[in-house]
This record gives structure tokens, sequence and C-alpha cells, in this order.
């Protein structure tokens, strides 16, 4: 694959690195995978991936069989479970990844590839004119435990429609999660605190507090990919409480 890396994590001893945006996923990255071209089949050791097709079709080879996937698939790939992206279509397969590392000790809940096309899931209204569909949102596999710290880390992982010449309200962000937008389609004008950046196709924005809006200037659609993951520390009598640490906000070209 022809892998770009967009954002990685936040590093204390680089608190500047420019990219190094990330808290709780480790890396957000752009690949292309060519024409009549496959990956090298791969087991990931300690880590998940988590895949999101946003152009072509192709074929994903697991340990349970061939999946054909196609643009709009998520697809969830816990450690342990061998892989091989194929592409047999006629265009480059598109893939935006996010990789996160799986804590020692660690319960994971799924032990197959998981895959969920976003049109099958519902469709949901949320601040003003965002229109909502859930590619991984509220499933088991979206929870991962780590045993060890009595840590969960839960995910949500959103394609976000705005229609032409509509903006979405300026909502308030905690500043204890990774919030992350990438445009597939459109242009919009997007307002993070402060800091006004118009944001095109390939580019990417980690949100931070005190909040942001994403307005749509133009006569065509937005549509964005939203990454979305907190941590919480699981207390004696079961309940959740945030795990809570500044995070930066900035923005990166894919």
């Amino acid at each position: 694959m022809i892998q770009r890396v967009i954002f990685t994590k936040e590093n204390p001893e680089a608190p500047h690195k420019e990219g190094a945006v990330l808290r709780v996923f480790d890396s957000l990255a752009r690949a292309y995978l060519e024409p009549g071209v496959s990956s090298l089949p791969e087991v990931n050791d300690g880590f998940q991936e988590i895949f999101f097709v946003a152009d072509g079709t192709g074929t994903l080879v697991t340990d349970d069989g061939e999946h054909r996937i196609r643009e709009g698939n998520g697809i969830h790939v816990p450690p342990g479970v061998e892989h091989t992206f194929v592409n047999d279509g006629d265009v480059p397969l598109e893939l935006i990844i996010v990789v996160e590392l799986v804590p020692e000790g660690t319960e994971v809940e799924s032990d197959t590839a998981i895959i969920s096309n976003y049109r099958e899931n519902d469709l949901t209204m949320g601040h003003w004119q965002q229109t909502v569909h859930g590619v991984f949102e509220g499933s088991s596999t979206d929870l991962i435990h780590d045993r060890a710290n009595n840590l969960v880390q839960r995910h949500a992982i959103l394609i976000v429609r705005i229609e032409a010449m509509q903006t979405c309200d300026n909502h308030e962000l905690k500043a204890d999660k990774d919030d992350v937008w990438y445009m597939l389609k459109g242009e919009g004008v997007h307002v993070v605190g402060e800091e006004v950046i118009v944001q095109t196709p390939g580019m990417a924005i980690q949100v931070a507090p005190p909040g942001h809006s994403l307005i749509n200037h133009a006569e065509e659609p937005i549509v964005a990919l939203c990454y979305n993951a907190a941590v919480y520390h699981v207390e004696k009598d079961g309940s959740y409480t945030r795990v809570t640490e500044s995070l930066a906000g900035r923005s990166g070209d894919g």
C-alpha cells in the first residue's frame, strides 16, 4: 500500500511535533492500493486497525474467508486476525486507517474482522443540520477493555453530511477525547475555538475545546468522516469516570 500518515499520538517529550495530536488513537493515515495489486498478508500484534473504504472496491481476505468491500465500508480488524487487501477493481482502492495499540492484559471482544457499511445503519440528525450515519457505533466492537489498568475505551465512527448553505451549531467539546474530522467530499468552513479553517477534501482536523462548528458555504453537500474516542476509568461500583487530560487542536492535510 502507498500510505501517508496524517496524525500521530501526542508525545510529552516532543509537545510541538507537527501532527502529534491524538490521545486515544495512535495514528490516522490515508492509503491507496492500485488496481491489480494485493497487500501482503498481515497479523496485527498488540494493536487493532479500523479501515474506512473512501473509494473503490476490492476483496478482504481473512482467516474466515473472502469478503467483498466497497466505498462506505468500515472494517474493524482486531489483533491476531490475518488479513490481506486485494484490489480487483479498475480504480485505486482508497482507505482511511486508524491504528490503536491494545494495552497488555486487554480482553479483546472480537476475534474476527467485522465489516459495516454506513448506508445500512440508522440515520439520525444532530447539531441542527448534521445528517449522521454510524459506521461503527454502540456495538461491542467499539468497547475495548484494559483489564490491567481498569480502563475502558469507547469509540464512534460516523459519516456526517451537511447540505449546501447550511451550518451546524457551535457545540461544546471536552478535553478528554479524540474528535477527528476527515473531509471526504465538499468544502466547508471549520471553526475550532477562535481558529477558522477552510477544510477541503483530504484534510483532517483534530478539534478541541471550547467547541467547534462546521459551515457549508458552498453549493454542494459536505460529507465528512468523524472519529470519536474517549477513555473512561471503571469504578468499583461499575460506573465510568472519564480520564481527562488536555488535547491540542491542530490540523493536517492528507
